[in-house]
Formats: C-alpha cells, structure tokens, sequence
C-alpha cells in the first residue's frame, strides 16, 4: 500500500468520509487471495464472484466449492505462466486469434452501425421486387475502360426514359446472364443479402421508377423498383420431390407426374407426410428428415413466384400445397413453421452479426470510424511530406533515401514515415499478385488506405487500455487458454493411457462392483384377469399385437402386384417407418389348384418390397403356410393371399393398448433390477423361477431369470467410470503438488465478507 494511499485513508476516516472511490480503492489494495508470489485483491475476486453468481453459473449455498475450484483454476495459470507457456508461439498465436475476433465490436463506429441496424430493420417491414440492366466492370479496369461503362448504362437509361421498355433493353443489353432473359427481373430481394448500395438503391426508388446509374464492386447497374409489399414472413419447409429432366421422354414424365399425383392422394388419405416423402421423394438429401429443408425461406429466396404464392397461403403448420411443376420437377410443399417478423429486440443481434460480416456495410461503418479515430487520436500530417512523398512514390530507391525517414504523420505523438508507406503497398501489391489481382491504385488512394489501416492499427494495439471490459474479457481468454493447455498435459493425456487406466483399476477393485442384483421380467396390473391375459402376451418376445392389417390378394398363379396391392404395401411401410419397435410378419398362401411355389413367391415379393422402402430385414419374419390353410372352401379367390401379422419388440407397446381402455391398468418392464430400485422386486423372493402375489393393491407377476451376488465389474464393464474417476486423482495429485509449490494463502475476513 503506497504512503499516499495511507494519508489519504486517515484524512478520510477521521472525518467520516469512507466514499465509494476510497472503498474500491482500498479494496483493491487488499488481498483476498495469496498464490505464491501471484496477489488477487479482494476487488478481482469479488466482481469475478458477484459476476458468476449473477449468471447463476454459482449459487451462494455453493459459495465455498466456488472458492476452491477458483482457487485451483488460478493456481494452474499461475504454474503456466511461471512455467512460460504464455510466451509460446503456439500460445501467442492462439491467443492473438481470439483477440481479433473479441476486437471487431470495438473496430466499429457505434453510432453508424446501430443506425445501420436500425436501417435493415425499417427494410425488413417491406418487400421490394426490383428489376436491372448491369454492364460490368474489371476490377483493374482502366478510368477509359470505367468511363465507356458509365455511358454505356447513362445511355441505356435516356432510352428508358425515353419511352423504350426495360424489359427489352434488360434483354438485349444487360450482362447478367441469369435475370437477362426475364427481362432484367430479380424477383424480391431479401435485406442483408445484397450489397448494400444496390440494396439502397431499390428501397430508395419508388415504385415504377427507373434509378440513377450507380456503382458496386462488379460494375454499374440501373434499377426499376417493379412492386412494393408489406413483408409476409419467412417459412421453413419440407418438400416431396419428383425430379423431371430435360432429358426424359415423355413417358418417363408422365411417369414422373403420376408419381405426384400419387403421393398427393396418399396425403389427402391422412397418411403421415414423412412416411409419403421416404417412399416418393427423389431428394436423397432431406427424405431421411422427412423432406424438411433446412433453411428459413422468405418470398424473395424462393425459386419463383408460383411456388412463393401457393407456399404463404399455407395457415398451419402441417398444410401442404398442391403439387408444383419447377425446373427440379415436382413438388409436394409443406408448412413445418412460420414466422413473421420479430420485434426489434429480438431480431437486432442477427442483424448486427450480418451487418458485421458484409463488406459492404462494414466498409461504411469503418469509414466513419476511421473519421472519429483521427479526431479522438490526434492525428497529426504533415503536408510538405506528404507531397514529397507523393511525387517520388514512383521514383526508382535504393532504400537510404533521407527522405524516407521523414514522418508523414503521427497518433498521438507515434510517428508514422515515408518508408511505412512505401512498405505498406508493396505488401499489399505482393498480396495482390499471389492471388493473381493486378489493381492500378493512384497514389491518393494508397495513402488513404494507409492512413485508414494505421489509425484502425493503433486503435487496436491499445483497446486495452481504452476499453477496461475488453482487457478483462481478453484477460478470462488468456487465463482460459493457460489452464486447458495445462489440464490436458497433466489430466486429460495421462488419463487416456490404457495401461495407467488398467493400474487405477487394479489398485481400486472396490470401486466397481456390481451390487447384489436379478434379471427379471416384471408385471403388475389391477386384477387379476389383466395379469394372466398380460402373462400370455407378454410371455415371449417380439410380442404379439392387436393391430389389424387387411390381407393382400393375388390374382390366380400370379406373385406380382396389383394396383390395390402396391397401395396396401405402400400403408404397410408406412406403419413399419413410424413404429420403429414393429416386426411384421408375412405368410404366403396359395389355392389348392394353383403351382406349388408361388405362395412362397408372394411372400417374397412382399418382404423385396419392404426391404427396398427401407425396413431393415431384421424386422420382417417371411413364412409360407403354402395351401394348408384356406380362408374359404368356396370363394377360391380369399386363398390367394398375403396375410399380415404384427409384433413388436417393445413391452411398451403392449402397455399402451392394455392403459388405453384403463390407465394403469398394466406396467410391464425386463432388466437388470439392483435393491431398493423397485418396491414389487424388493418384496419377491429372490430365485430363479416365476412368482405371483399381491402387494400394495397390484397383481404382481415376476419371472427371475438370474440372479448375481456382488460381484466384480470386469475392466471392460467398469471403463467409463475408471476413465472419469482416474482423471479425478490425476486433477487432485496435480493440484496437490501445485500447492506444495506454490502456498496459497487465503484472508478469510475479506472472502467471507464477498462469499458469505
């Protein structure tokens, strides 16, 4: 504590006069914590603390683990720093990567980026459909090259003016090959997703207008604003997709069309959306989702305004349209979610983060920003030099030239010199030409570009200190970097070594054992009755269920499909693709007067049928009762069949249809039960066997399979948890010795007043 600071307390304490500046002041001179030679004063603590408690990432019941932990974390930085990890190259690297990324919201002019935000907001309220007439520019264009563009476009636009159409002048002069041929026509642009001196100019010229010619970086444009509408929001969407080419006869585009037409009616049947799109849809991309596309959608992102028109006419979520002929095919689409535009609030971070991230309008708010740094940073040029420098920035040097130490100007007081500038563009030109650009810049122009990257240079190199926030958040950064790096060299490597993970285990056997335990199958119902129709059903896996399934009829000698079949089987796959614990099986049978094999060959077909919509072979049982079991002595044509049976591997789907009619009625669960997990297994006898008896109002019902005394887990059993609790040692060991190394001292009086 320095003597001033000391004369300063008394002055004040003798006269009552403890003010807020001298609190802070002394609190942090105060040390709350002591690691080695490292002091944390009360104040760090306090705010880190306060801070954390605030975001509820710490609760004040937690206060003293929250002190250990914190303890712990500060201890592994201090032993990096003292172990110089913070001066690495890797460290550095890493560290100066995340402070570019911290120091973009500081890089901006404030003002005009919140005026900006506020601007696409006011945008967003309206869609505006534009149309445009585009010369483009090279960007190393010469001034005679740019000027002959200029007059290209200003002539195109007196002709307009003039009374010719812009869609024919779009048409024959227009260079974007995409909108040419439509006469120019953009369709609705979406804010934020356009330069924005394009996007200014459409939402700046009124409706039926045609713009001034104007510039961006790929050339010159003129607009005409062809409609104006009040926003509708933005969708997300599923499709169902039938591809059509170019290519294909018209056979296989009838084909195509019936295919849609198809799984339109299936949908208009109730048939779930997603279990139509995995049998119909061509997009292997999104049938596996259901077809959902995976992108918000607002009208002037879609493909035209047809599909626009018929897709926000959609009121609910699960609408779907009719189908849609587009350059892709046809399409089924459906409304998964709808939105309309978000208040202020709630869409401001989005647009800032766009904002941000588009060169066009960060250019403007860097520009802006540069203006208040020269003001802010006492810019300083110097004239004379500046001219000198400019009249010899094309002279052949040899580099000890006096000239080139001459200062060009400064930033409060750091002098920035001829050589600095000529430095500067020769790097830029050598960038430039790695990538193959070659750009005639004029001298005015470098320099300004100089000036603007020295000024948004020194402005960074110093946020620190300008900005108390920023050098904290670098600060947790920092520390952050440090304490992984040094928890992954001492924990985390060392624990994922096998033969130091089998030594953990092998000196703490008693960790990891299994408790005194049976497998068993469990029932409990209400009465008596449920449980024995539940035992039955229940008895042995897959089990069986009530579901019914109309049996698919053949015509005489034939396996191949019928039209009502194909519908049936496309049902059938649907019930499979929702019911994931479904088995199914199929039994073929034939007529006493038809071949011997073909109701082995419908069975067939029919499980080659499921299997190629997608259910795995495993859960489809194939049988052939062949002419054993005729449905009718009479009607021969019931004999030519498939009949269709369900199981399911889930003893949850036999509960639900038994709770359907009576909830509660039957549970029903087969596992591996330990002491004390269920009160009906606590109470049996524990032997191999089946019990009945009542307890606590239910039937119960269990079949013990095993039963296991405590047992050992084996290595392998046990290797989630040795993992874990070995990294737990190998934290504590490491810590442990830290302390030994470094003694931490903690003033209690000041942590319990923060903490407590």
């Amino acid at each position: 504590m320095n003597k001033l600071f000391k004369i300063y307390t008394v002055i004040a304490a003798s006269f009552g006069l403890a003010t807020h500046e001298q609190t802070a002041l002394a609190q942090s001179e105060v040390p709350a914590i002591t690691i080695g030679s490292k002091i944390i004063s009360s104040r760090d603590f306090e705010l880190t603390y306060k801070k954390l408690v605030q975001s509820d990432s710490v609760k004040k019941e937690n206060s003293r683990a929250f002190l250990q932990d914190f303890i712990n974390y500060k201890l592994s930085v201090f032993a990096a720093e003292k172990a110089g990890l913070d001066t690495s190259r890797a460290f550095v690297d890493e560290l100066d990567t995340y402070r570019k990324e911290l120091a973009i919201p500081y890089l901006t002019d404030k003002a005009m980026l919140e005026k900006l935000i506020q601007e696409a907001y006011e945008r967003m309220k309206e869609e505006v459909r534009v149309a445009q007439i585009f010369i483009p520019i090279s960007s190393h264009a010469t001034p005679a090259d740019t000027l002959a563009a200029y007059d290209e476009i200003k002539n195109l636009r007196v002709r307009i003016l003039r009374g010719e159409a812009f869609e024919q002048i779009a048409k024959d002069y227009s260079k974007d090959l995409k909108s040419a041929p439509r006469g120019g026509d953009l369709g609705y642009l979406a804010v934020l997703d356009n330069n924005y001196i394009f996007e200014s100019a459409a939402y700046n010229t009124p409706k039926g207008e045609v713009s001034m010619p104007f510039r961006t970086e790929k050339g010159y444009h003129i607009i005409k604003v062809l409609d104006r509408r009040s926003f509708r929001g933005k969708v997300r969407l599923a499709h169902i997709l039938v591809s059509v080419s170019a290519s294909m006869s018209e056979a296989e585009k009838a084909a195509a069309k019936k295919r849609i037409d198809d799984a339109y009616a299936y949908l208009k049947k109730n048939e779930p959306f997603e279990g139509v799109c995995r049998t119909f849809s061509d997009d292997a991309s999104t049938k596996s989702r259901g077809g959902v596309l995976g992108r918000w959608y607002e009208a002037g992102t879609l493909i035209d305004e047809k599909i626009t028109d018929l897709v926000f006419s959609l009121k609910e979520k699960g609408d779907y349209t009719t189908p849609i002929q587009t350059s892709l095919g046809w399409h089924i689409f459906r409304l998964v979610e709808k939105k309309s535009l978000l208040k202020f609030e709630e869409i401001a971070p989005y647009i800032r983060q766009k904002i941000n991230a588009d060169a066009s309008r960060g250019a403007l708010a860097r520009g802006t920003l540069v203006k208040k740094l020269v003001r802010d940073n006492n810019f300083l040029e110097y004239i004379s030099v500046k001219q000198d420098a400019f009249d010899k920035f094309y002279k052949d040097r040899t580099g000890q030239e006096d000239y080139l130490g001459k200062t060009l100007f400064s930033i409060n007081s750091k002098p920035y010199k001829t050589k600095d500038f000529y430095d500067f563009v020769l790097k830029q030109q050598r960038q430039m030409l790695k990538v193959g650009v070659v750009e005639d810049k004029s001298v005015d122009t470098w320099y300004k570009q100089f000036v603007e990257q020295a000024n948004i240079s020194f402005e960074e190199a110093n946020l620190e200190v300008r900005y108390p926030e920023f050098r904290s958040i670098v600060q947790e950064y920092r520390e952050g970097i440090l304490q992984k790096e040094m928890y992954e060299k001492y924990v985390l490597a060392p624990s994922l070594d096998s033969l130091g993970q089998v030594r953990f285990f092998q000196q703490n056997p008693d960790r990891y054992q299994y408790t005194n335990r049976v497998l068993a199958k469990l029932i409990t119902t209400d009465r008596k009755e449920t449980l024995e129709q539940a035992k039955q059903v229940l008895q042995k896996g897959p089990y069986p269920m009530n579901r019914r399934f109309p049996e698919i009829y053949f015509e005489k000698d034939k396996a191949d499909f019928t039209p009502d079949a194909q519908k049936m089987l496309y049902e059938l796959a649907v019930i499979m693709i929702k019911n994931r614990d479904y088995t199914v099986e199929i039994t073929g049978n034939s007529d006493a007067d038809e071949p011997e094999n073909i109701s082995a060959e419908r069975a067939r077909n029919i499980v080659n049928s499921l299997i190629n919509k997608g259910i795995s072979a495993t859960r489809v049982i194939e049988k052939d009762d062949g002419k054993f079991k005729p449905a009718s002595k009479n009607d021969h044509s019931k004999n030519m069949r498939v009949s269709i049976k369900f199981f399911s591997t889930s003893m949850d789907d036999v509960v639900k249809r038994f709770n359907t009619l009576k909830p509660n009625s039957l549970t029903a669960e087969e596992r591996y039960f330990k002491r004390g997990e269920n009160e009906f297994v606590d109470v049996a006898n524990w032997a191999v066997g089946e019990q009945t008896f009542e307890s606590k109002g239910r039937q119960v019902w269990i079949d013990i399979n095993k039963v296991e005394l405590p047992r050992a887990k084996t290595f392998q059993e046990a290797r989630g948890q040795i993992i874990k609790d070995y990294q737990k040692q190998l934290y504590d060991n490491w810590i442990s010795k830290l302390k030994e190394r470094y003694p931490v001292s903690i003033n209690e009086n000041e942590v319990r007043r923060i903490i407590e």
